[in-house]
């Protein structure tokens, strides 16, 4: 501010000055000195802290400036022209100069540089303040476009200048032009605008009584015909170019800033609204990335080559389809920190979330510029992953380090999404109302922490966000109710090459969906049930092959299932199938084999072992009530099936008919009669199993003691239609 008064007051005196320079000079002097009020007027109220209130937004103009460049730039400008000017206090309109990816800004094309300028000194954008923003410099014609400027932010080691680098001759309509833009705007002198360009001009700051000056070095003999000169300072090089800190020390340029973050505060203004659509070179070009099921290395790598692929092939919009309750943190910090470090005013990064993104899957969607959210998704909370300790506090440094720093964002509220414990609140920037979101720890870490009132408690950590609440939070863009309201928010018609999960994936997640993963163990376990009625290998048991392999291939490419649960199911159907055919009886091998099954079941449809928080009790309750569906399912349709398949005209093959019924009293009457006799055992009775006696091969059970194959046994009782057996003395099968 001090500045702005002692720049305000040397002009004043110099326009007090007789006009020595002519009549260009006191025009010039004279506007100077109301645009230097206006200036003034402009800083007081941004001291006064009302500035919060001011509309803004950027545009991005890619250097150089060629082709149709200017009207795309101009056409971006005018869709924020009623935005802009609908605000208590005048909008702003930052347009960041952007260099080729070489560095270089020159190349820009007369013409086109010429009528951006004009369009922004024009009438319509009356009542808008705008600012060029020069990161990396300016060079070439594209200094021209910067001039049309209202006020110019430089970093300290950016270059403006010169001018004539894309064409060295330079003649009198290039002269007349920048004397015409420095003329109308007043963001730099005429004189200095000219030397940009022209090599032959140089400029000078003079000092007088009057104050200071900057003129052409031929018009510094008039000068002093007219004021006491007292000092004359020739401003070079030649052709002129300026450094970002030579143009500020000389009152060109209005403050020195390296990021659109550290402008924003300059300016005071929410860092977000500058986010600048990189859809000026030709439309979106978008690319949809899928992240579903639990997060593992191996899906982030998927993502990973997704994303460069996209990138390489020019997208410049990359949604990421996030539906994931996590998994991993690491990995997703992987995937969250590539995401943070692309450049959104070259690719801009999307998260939609259509049902949940839970856990450490928040952490890649708040990774993203934007996050579009349907409306009842769930935001954080619990998820696979159980995160506490050092683990979490592992994750808060991670978060704070990468993502938040190199966003410059603040970090508690996404790190409490994730993390237990951590408990965020509401504050208030009490000189320009901005909200934030901070922990006790991220706020007494702030320099400005005073400038912050705290206000009402948002939650401790893992915080569960709906969409709405989201939204309310203002952590989304936008609230859709489905795909197609994201592909309308974002304008992304036409010639887009955008593409939607395509068969393959909606097939994934549908065989991944509790609902169809249960329909397949149903399926399985009735061609189970009729291959064990059927003799041979029939169709029951191709079907329960298939369905058994599709479930596990499907959980296997959703990230819940993999060769261990593979072999725990393998291994459970070996100790059944071996309790059955060869050792009958029910005994270790067919409860540990029934153990087994479930246990793969339950396991191949989460991604954890036991459960650690209350989302992954739930998922277990989910797991285990669906198997006990499948298993009360595959008990009722093998009731109905035995009943109807072996009357049915097609099928009657496929299930053999039930035993006759028969005369109960009369078997047992026919068993008795071997009471006695002796026989040899064909399986080992453990305790039961069969006997060869009499001729005929009985099933049998000993008296409990175990009995290998092939030893003596005698008949002691018959009860219920079971024949019991003793092993015969002196024999050595007894135990």
């Amino acid at each position: 501010m001090r500045h702005h008064r002692a720049v305000f007051m040397s002009h004043a005196r110099a326009a007090r000055g007789s006009g020595v320079c002519g009549l260009p000079c006191v025009a010039w002097r004279m506007a100077t000195l109301m645009t230097t009020a206006a200036v003034f007027v402009t800083a007081v109220v941004i001291g006064a802290g009302e500035a919060g209130a001011a509309e803004a937004a950027a545009v991005a103009v890619r250097l150089p400036i060629t082709g149709t460049r200017d009207t795309q730039v101009e056409a971006a400008i005018l869709r924020q022209l009623d935005r802009l000017k609908g605000g208590t206090e005048r909008g702003v309109l930052v347009l960041r100069f952007d260099s080729p990816e070489d560095g270089s800004s020159g190349g820009s094309d007369f013409g086109r540089s010429l009528e951006l300028a004009r369009f922004l000194c024009d009438g319509r954008l009356t009542g808008i303040k705008t600012v060029a923003f020069l990161p990396a410099g300016a060079t070439g014609h594209a200094v021209l476009a910067a001039l049309a400027c209202e006020e110019i932010v430089m970093a300290a080691d950016a270059v403006l200048g010169p001018a004539n680098t894309d064409e060295p001759a330079v003649d009198d309509a290039m002269r007349a032009a920048y004397l015409q833009i420095a003329n109308r705007r007043r963001t730099v002198p005429p004189a200095v605008a000219l030397a940009l360009l022209d090599p032959a001009a140089s400029v000078v700051r003079v000092s007088t009584d009057d104050g200071e000056q900057f003129v052409t070095a031929k018009d510094v003999e008039p000068l002093r015909q007219k004021s006491a000169v007292l000092d004359v300072e020739e401003i070079t090089p030649v052709p002129l170019s300026l450094t970002g800190r030579r143009a500020r020390e000389l009152g060109f340029v209005r403050m020195l800033a390296r990021t659109p973050a550290e402008m924003a505060r300059s300016l005071e203004i929410d860092e977000r609204v500058l986010a600048i659509d990189p859809a000026l070179d030709g439309g979106w070009k978008a690319a949809q990335i899928v992240l579903a099921g639990p997060i593992t290395g191996d899906s982030v790598a998927r993502a990973r080559q997704q994303i460069e692929r996209a990138v390489n092939d020019g997208a410049n919009f990359l949604c990421l389809r996030v539906d994931s309750a996590g998994g991993s943190p690491e990995q997703s910090l992987v995937l969250a920190n590539r995401l943070a470090a692309f450049d959104p005013t070259k690719v801009r990064t999307v998260a939609y979330v259509p049902r949940q993104a839970r856990g450490d899957a928040a952490l890649v969607a708040m990774a993203c510029d934007e996050l579009v959210m349907h409306t009842d998704a769930v935001l954080g909370g619990e998820g696979d992953a159980a995160i506490g300790g050092r683990q979490g506090a592992a994750v808060a440094a991670s978060w704070r380090e990468g993502v938040a720093k190199n966003r410059e964002r603040t970090w508690s509220l996404p790190v409490a999404l994730v993390v237990p414990g951590i408990e965020v609140k509401q504050a208030t920037q009490q000189k320009t109302g901005r909200v934030e979101y901070f922990s006790d720890e991220e706020l007494a870490a702030r320099e400005d922490r005073d400038a912050w009132k705290v206000g009402a408690k948002i939650g401790t950590g893992p915080i569960e966000l709906s969409g709405r609440s989201a939204e309310s939070l203002g952590l989304v863009a936008h609230q859709v109710d489905g795909f197609a309201g994201l592909v309308q928010a974002y304008g992304l018609t036409g010639e887009i090459a955008l593409s939607e999960p395509g068969w393959a994936d909606r097939l994934l997640d549908a065989l991944a969906s509790p609902g169809l993963a249960w329909l397949l163990l149903l399926i399985g376990g009735v061609g189970l049930y009729i291959e064990l009625h059927t003799p041979g290998f029939g169709l029951g048991g191709f079907v329960s092959m298939v369905a058994f392999i599709v479930y596990f291939w499907s959980q296997y490419l959703h990230g819940t299932a993999g060769w261990l649960e593979v072999m725990l199911f393998l291994a459970g159907l070996f100790c059944l199938a071996a309790e059955i055919f060869v050792l009958p009886g029910f005994g270790v091998l067919g409860l540990g084999g029934g153990v087994l099954l479930i246990a793969s079941l339950v396991l191949a449809s989460q991604s954890f072992v036991l459960p650690a928080n209350d989302y992954q009790i739930r998922q277990l309750q989910w797991s285990l009530l669906g198997i006990l569906g499948a298993a009360v399912g595959v008990s009722l349709m093998g009731v109905l099936l035995r009943r109807w398949l072996p009357s049915a005209p097609v099928l009657r093959n496929v299930l053999l008919e039930p035993p006759a019924a028969v005369d109960t009293a009369f078997e047992e009457e026919r068993l008795e009669e071997l009471i006695g006799l002796e026989g040899t055992t064909t399986t080992r009775l453990a305790p039961a199993g069969k006997a060869r006696i009499a001729g005929r091969l009985h099933e049998v059970t000993s008296d409990g003691a175990l009995v290998e194959p092939g030893l003596p046994v005698r008949v002691v009782e018959v009860r219920g239609g079971r024949v019991l057996v003793k092993p015969v003395l002196g024999s050595s099968g007894s135990a």
